[in-house]
């Protein structure tokens, strides 16, 4: 019995498809890069729902012939190769034909294209309508030169496709990257983008090839001021890198704002964003990133484009030669830069900082009840150390011998059992950052910060649904990137199950309405960035474990801002009371970030250093 079929052209197509579609972003992607290759001066992105609704590029390149068109549309058809040894030296991304067949598959097509030799003849013009790759209407129509294809129903006939296709805001969040990149790479092109009715991109062609300009376009004046300019830098003779990065005093929380391009192709490449990290090492915070637009120019016999089906990645000769050029490039733009920061003058103040003494406020959860707060500064926060009063016990000084609860466990801090009582005698406050405690076992020695932090993050993750808040009488306006805006927009719910009130305000701009009583004295700013990172970093998993692990991250990060600090005093009564909450908590190993809370110095140790075992 015969088993293997062969599966009829149509649907062989539909599959074939999901080899270069697999998103809006890929089918955006085909389409500008054929605009580039026609040699648009001026290329605009219109969406629909992310792109799922439509898809619709134009611009003013050389059109195509009715000829063309058609077959434009069939398999295996391009204007790019004619042989497979042409694929070594293929300088073009494809004119008209690589990937029209596979998008035209699984969606509603619609192509009206004219030459421009043809001006001449009002309706030289051509447009076609397809429907499952199949050409269900064409006439002769009147339009200017160039080319204006419509993508709409993107996958509707492909269902099992269709479904995975993530929310309107995360598909025009990768399509709004992919426009960065383009716009990054080719400053001659006059590019604009709409979402709906909005513009969210308009960059003029920047005539003078700086990137620099390009980048305030994008992002504004502000940004463009960090970063510095990789002019040339050649370290080999096929090798050459330039572009821009970020200065040592700037950061990011993710790393959407690092572009790397080989040879004019925008690429995704692990090895490469390692070697710009290694560039700023002992530069960049843990957990930081750099924005970064690098330019790797090499010998096309040095690098094959055509590893990936949607050309996302490449493969090298010499990858190690790439890495560490780069590497050094960077390494070298950024002492380049910090050289010339030194040879300005300098005018140095010393200047005694006051001493801080955090003060005690209400706990954090006594009522759910809204109050009314007259002001929007962000400072230092007061810590809130307990969630219910506590009994007035005898304050421990140095020297006393008073009994308290504590933990019989010579290695860690262990478990708390309230009929496990042992003598500790608080020793006090050392660098303002540590609590002696001296012990049975040895000496006991507690990070301030870090026991502060667990305490509100348990509070925190049990009862913020119900937080108490504060209105702000005058309300507090982030700016805040499109990118980020795009992300944030879609999932402001999050901030408000948080007790973080937000409303959009402007195209770039969010308004803070009320927080919670305990962060009222936070810059908030940080965090809605952070979140905007975590939210593109966790895209891809469940909505159930997208929401937990997004409110971990907040609690984690506000926890840690609301904690007290390093290098505040803390009264004999405050540490006691922070012991005191601290013991009544799980977790109690590590801070929410992994950091451990305390140590252990057992007596032993501190006999066998003093050679008295």
């Amino acid at each position: 019995m015969q088993k293997i079929k062969q599966l009829p052209l149509h649907e062989a197509q539909k599959i074939a498809a999901g080899e270069v579609v697999e998103r809006p972003t890929n089918v955006v992607k085909e389409l500008i890069e054929n605009a580039i290759d026609a040699g648009a001066t001026k290329i605009s992105v219109y969406l629909e729902e992310g792109g799922k609704k439509l898809i619709r590029v134009t611009d003013n390149g050389c059109g195509m012939s009715p000829e063309d068109a058609f077959l434009c549309f069939a398999q295996h058809a391009t204007s790019k190769i004619t042989t497979v040894d042409d694929l070594g030296t293929v300088g073009t991304f494809g004119f008209r034909g690589e990937a029209l067949a596979s998008i035209a598959a699984v969606s509603n097509v619609t192509l009206t294209t004219k030459e421009q030799m043809s001006e001449i003849d009002p309706l030289a013009g051509i447009q076609l309508k397809l429907d499952a790759g199949k050409v269900v209407k064409k006439e002769a129509v009147s339009c200017t030169s160039g080319t204006d294809i419509r993508v709409e129903n993107l996958f509707y006939n492909v269902p099992a496709r269709q479904k995975f296709l993530k929310k309107k805001e995360t598909e025009s969040r990768h399509i709004t990257q992919l426009l960065h990149a383009f716009c990054l790479d080719y400053l001659a092109i006059h590019f604009t983008f709409f979402q709906g009715t909005k513009e969210i991109i308009n960059c003029p062609a920047i005539a003078n090839n700086d990137i620099i300009s390009r980048i305030t376009q994008l992002w504004d004046h502000q940004f463009a001021q960090q970063m510095i300019t990789i002019q040339n830098s050649q370290n080999t003779d096929k090798i050459t890198i330039s572009g821009a990065i970020s200065n040592h005093q700037y950061f990011r929380y993710d790393r959407n704002n690092i572009f790397l391009f080989v040879n004019r192709r925008w690429i995704k490449s692990q090895q490469l964003s390692r070697a710009l990290m290694r560039g700023y090492m002992n530069v960049l915070p843990p957990a930081r990133y750099p924005a970064a637009c690098i330019f790797i120019e090499i010998d096309s016999q040095e690098v094959d484009i055509n590893i990936h089906p949607r050309k996302e990645e490449v493969q090298f000769l010499h990858p190690r030669t790439v890495a560490t050029t780069l590497q050094n490039s960077v390494k070298e733009a950024l002492e380049q830069h910090l050289a010339q920061q030194i040879k300005q003058p300098v005018n140095f103040q010393t200047q005694e900082q006051p001493q801080r003494s955090p003060s005690f406020t209400p706990r954090p959860f006594e009522s759910t009840k809204s109050q009314t707060h007259t002001t929007t500064s962000f400072g230092t926060t007061p810590p809130v150390f307990s969630e219910n009063n506590h009994k007035k016990t005898t304050t421990p000084t140095p020297g006393d011998t008073q009994q308290t609860t504590i933990d019989k466990k010579q290695n860690s801090i262990g478990t708390y059992d309230q009929k496990d009582i042992e003598n500790y005698n608080l020793i006090g406050q050392y660098k303002k950052t540590y609590i002696l405690l001296e012990r049975t076992e040895g000496l006991f020695i507690i990070d301030q910060h870090a026991v502060h932090e667990r305490i509100l993050y348990e509070l925190f993750s049990k009862r913020f649904h119900d937080v108490s808040t504060v209105k702000l009488m005058f309300p507090a306006i982030v700016t805040v990137s499109s990118e980020d805006m795009t992300t944030l927009s879609g999932h402001l719910e999050i901030f408000k199950k948080n007790g973080i009130e937000i409303e959009i305000f402007g195209d770039n701009q969010l308004v803070i309405q009320s927080t919670p009583v305990h962060i009222k004295n936070i810059k908030l700013d940080e965090l809605i960035r952070k979140v905007a990172s975590w939210i593109r970093e966790y895209d891809a998993v469940q909505q159930d474990q997208f929401f937990k692990a997004i409110n971990e991250k907040m609690h984690a990060q506000m926890a840690c801002k609301a904690a007290i600090k390093a290098g505040d005093t803390l009264t004999t009564e405050q540490m006691k009371q922070l012991l005191e909450d601290f013991y009544k908590i799980p977790n109690r190993l590590t801070c929410p970030h992994g950091r451990p809370t305390g140590w252990l110095l057992s007596i032993y140790e501190i006999e066998k250093r003093f050679k008295r075992t």
